[in-house]
Parts: structure tokens; sequence; C-alpha cells
């Protein structure tokens, strides 16, 4: 009886302890975020000043319409970027958590890529969602097919869906 209650209470101890760290986690997640978010929104509003700044502008229009091409398509990559790092599921939360747990390898940039894999952005969405080139993007997925273990014909989408599904 008495092995049993101090098993029960080094377990609760243990408990109480993974709690604390998941707590401690969860508060370092939630600060990184908010800084996330807010540096997100400030290259958001930088945009529509340089926006506004370049249709004042006397050019030509075709120059004045490219300009605002590629300020209107970065906005739009912050949105979605911004998107992307507010609005998790809790699905989207156990797929992270499972695929962590899994592959503890993977870095926190690869995480989310995976994310965005399982939620069926394209290589050059995901490449501009994080600002690199669709090379980088492509050598990035690359490295992480070995890192998920995978063999030369197996896809990481496929493997994702899988993993997704498999709750």
């Amino acid at each position: 009886m008495k092995t049993e209650a101090v098993q029960n209470t080094k377990s609760t101890l243990d408990f109480e302890k993974e709690i604390a760290v998941l707590k401690t986690r969860v508060a370092t997640q939630d600060m990184e975020l908010t800084r996330v978010s807010t540096a997100i929104a400030e290259k958001t509003n930088a945009l529509r000043n340089l926006l506004d700044q370049i249709h004042a502008l006397e050019i030509d229009a075709s120059v004045k319409r490219l300009m605002t091409d590629s300020c209107l398509s970065l906005i739009e990559t912050e949105t979605i970027e911004k998107r992307l790092n507010i609005e998790l599921t809790e699905t989207d939360s156990f797929f992270l958590s499972r695929l962590q747990k899994k592959h503890p390898n993977l870095n926190q940039r690869e995480l989310r890529i995976s994310l965005l894999v399982k939620l069926n952005y394209d290589t050059i969405e995901i490449a501009r969602s994080i600002g690199i080139s669709t090379r980088g993007m492509e050598s990035i997925r690359y490295r992480m097919h070995k890192k998920l273990g995978l063999g030369k014909h197996q896809s990481i989408k496929t493997y994702l869906s899988d993993l997704s599904v498999s709750f």
C-alpha cells in the first residue's frame, strides 16, 4: 500500500512537472507568435505606405503598374503568412504536435512547411510565404524528405496527409 502511494505521488509530481514544461513552452510560442504577427503587421503597413507613394508618382503607367503589382503581391503574401501564423485549427495543432514527436529532428521552419504542404500549398506559394526562392524551397523539401526517412519514390505530401489522418 505504502509503495503504491509513493508511486502515485511520484507520478503526480512527474505530471505536474510535465504540465509546467508544457505551459512554459506554450507561453514561449505565444510570445513568438505575437512577435511574428506584429512584425508582419508592420511590414504590411510599410508596403501599403509604399503602394500609396507609388500611386502618387508621376512615372510611366506600365512601370507604375509593375511596381504596384509587386507591392500587392507582397501584401498578399504577408496576409497569407499572418493567417497561417494565427489561424491554426485544433487539428493542425495536433498534427504539428504529432509530427514533432515522431520527427524531433525537424526544426520550426520545417514543421511550418510540413503544415503548408499538408494544407495543399504548392512549392511556389510556400517559398513566397517564408521569403525564399522556389529553388531554396525545393532544397528544403529534399532535406525534409531525408529527415522524414522517406524512400526515393515516396511523396512528402502523401506521407504528411496519411500522418494527419491516422489520429
